[in-house]
Order: structure tokens, then sequence, then C-alpha cells
């Protein structure tokens, strides 16, 4: 399927953005990737970007016109980076630049953020996620944050993961005007340079359960075709879901495949 318009996509530089940039370009598609790395894909359009300052993602939009077919919300940080990066980056970042985006976009397209499988159980912070995604701006939000971080019962990954499954499923209602699907896409452990990270965050005994349950843990590629799948839009009736995509992980721990 070839898209109209190019495709803008964070964290293109490495991991998951990296392979999704590629998958893109061998499709027939155009790429722009905003990322706080320079690019060794010749034939990517890159902009640098850090998405835990408004003034960087400003700046990188202003070198942007558009329309896109698609903006892929791929760039986020583990939890050792420090509890209020996470957030920046993770969620208000992802937020700031989406909302900047969104007049950009050709009706018809798709967003499709990186959550994570550390997203499954939003349900049991609705209510401060509700909080949070009622922030009106960057500095509101990240004050908020500020203010709640003790109380949300959760580490700042966890929590800004969460955020990302929720505004996806906000931001899916108010793209059916224009026909924009919204939906996200939640990994489990992803071999990429910073697994270690992620490692050190849930333990190795833990990490090491988990990529045991489907016998190796996920690929870049894994990740991105997944996204490009939505990204492309050819599930017609797919809006505001948070799709897992962990090779079966979350299901063998469901129902309990290893004893």
């Amino acid at each position: 399927m070839q898209l109209k318009h190019p495709v803008l996509l964070t964290g293109g530089a490495s991991g998951v953005g990296e392979a999704t940039a590629k998958q893109l370009l061998a499709r027939g598609h155009s790429v722009v990737s905003l990322d706080i790395k320079p690019s060794n894909n010749p034939d990517v359009r890159h902009l640098s970007c850090d998405l835990s300052d408004p003034a960087s993602i400003d700046a990188a939009l202003g070198e942007l016109d558009g329309p896109y077919s698609s903006l892929l919300n791929v760039a986020g940080v583990p939890g050792t980076v420090g509890a209020e990066l996470t957030f920046k980056v993770n969620f208000l970042g992802l937020r700031y630049l989406t909302e900047k985006i969104w007049d950009r976009l050709a009706d018809g397209g798709t967003v499709v953020s990186v959550s994570s499988v550390a997203g499954n159980n939003w349900r049991k912070r609705r209510g401060y996620l509700a909080e949070a995604l009622a922030t009106k701006s960057f500095a509101d939000g990240l004050a908020w944050w500020t203010e709640n971080a003790g109380a949300v019962g959760t580490d700042a990954y966890t929590f800004s993961k969460e955020a990302v499954v929720v505004y996806t499923m906000l931001l899916a209602g108010r793209g059916l005007a224009r026909g924009i699907r919204v939906n996200d896409v939640g990994p489990g452990p992803v071999d990429t340079p910073i697994l270690p990270d992620f490692t050190v965050d849930v333990g190795a005994e833990t990490m090491q359960t988990m990529i045991d349950m489907v016998g190796r843990a996920g690929r870049p590629d894994d990740i991105a075709e997944a996204l490009v799948h939505l990204a492309e839009g050819q599930i017609g009736w797919l809006n505001g879901q948070h799709i897992v995509v962990d090779g079966g992980m979350t299901a063998g721990f469901s129902a309990h495949w290893k004893g």
C-alpha cells in the first residue's frame, strides 16, 4: 500500500524506530525522522529533536510542512534515566508533538504510538491517568507529575506508558471526524541497546522469566512489522486499541503456559 504523503517518525535513528524506518522505505514510503541522535540512513530525512524539551520539538516542527500520512511515536527511554526525564520523554513530549502536528496529518491518516506491556494495567490508575491527561500543556503536565509522582502507586516508566495507552483512546475519538485512526503497540522485552536498562528496572530474574515464556526476546523488526501495518491503515475498523505485540508472553502468563 503506497501512502500518499510522508511518514513522520520519532526515534528513527536506532532500535525499533530504525527498523521501522527501514521497513517503511522498503515498502516505498517517504520517511522523516525526529531523533536526538543522528540517523545513519541516508534515505531518511533526519531532524534533531529532544522530546524532553518543548522548544526543541517546536524547532523541529518548524522545519516541517505536511501533510503527513502517518505519525509514528516510537521514541522512548527506560526508567533508568530518572523519573522526571522518563515522564517527559515517554508521555509529555509524545503528547506535545502529537498535538502540534495533528492539523498537519492528512484526513484518513494514522497515528501509532509505542507503549509497552507495562501499560497493560492502566485501569488500576484510571483516576490518576485522567488527571494527568487533563493537563493542558507540557509545563502543566510536568507540574502535575512533580506533585503526584509519589502517590500514583507505580514507577514513572509504567505510568508514562499507561498514559500513552489512555491518550491513544482519547485521540482516537477526536480523529473520527477526519477519519484518522489512532492505535498503540505494546511490546514486551525487545533486544535493543537499551534492553540492559530495562533489565535493571525489572530485575534480571524477572526479565529472564519474561523472555523464557516465548523462547526469546523480541527483535526490532518484530515490532516494526506491527507499526508499519498500522501506519498503512489496512485494517479499516481498528481504532483506539492497545495492541500487545510480545510473541504471546502476556497470554503465557495469563493462561499459565509454564507452571
